[in-house]
């Protein structure tokens, strides 16, 4: 299930798909080269989408382990001139998330830049590392949702959620 509504998803420079749940896992702005009040909004943009992912998704597993969704992330890649920053959202507690940056590289342009190169394929490297963890992630939540694997009733998604409600509304 798509977390992005057709006109979010407009807005994006690029969109990865998981092929085994068919949900957003990786999106992608081009801020272009100054750094400045656009590279600012796109960064708020990738903050508010990666997070919206991540709320939707723990919709859907409200059966699965609280803890389980902690290992969950949703990705994102940022360009500012030549500069690649690979980025990821997760779930802190109850209505919070986590945006951190997990790596970043320049991308030579020219022969004299070449020696970047290997930052470049470091952080594609580890970004695929990181979505096939993921692709566990979303094993270990289907089997929990599905009741295949046991889960404490005190450490489901809906549990843990109704006691974070309560002690807010103290």
């Amino acid at each position: 299930m798509l977390c992005l509504s057709e006109s979010q998803r407009k807005l994006l420079d690029g969109i990865g798909f998981s092929c085994k749940d068919k949900v957003e896992r990786v999106m992608m702005e081009c801020s272009g080269e100054e750094d400045g009040n656009h590279t600012e909004e796109d960064t708020l943009k990738l903050m508010e989408y990666t997070s919206n992912c991540l709320k939707n998704e723990i919709n859907q597993y409200q059966y699965a382990s609280w803890t389980t969704f902690g290992r969950r992330r949703i990705f994102a890649v940022q360009c500012i001139g030549n500069k690649l920053t690979l980025l990821s959202t997760s779930r802190m507690g109850i209505g919070k998330w986590c945006f951190v940056e997990i790596r970043s590289a320049i991308v030579p342009r020219d022969w004299e830049d070449r020696y970047y190169l290997n930052r470049v394929m470091e952080l594609l490297m580890k970004l695929k590392e990181m979505l096939l963890e993921q692709e566990e992630v979303t094993m270990v939540l289907k089997q929990q949702q599905s009741g295949q694997s046991p889960v404490d009733i005190k450490d489901t998604i809906k549990a843990v959620s109704r006691s974070g409600q309560a002690i807010k509304e103290l």
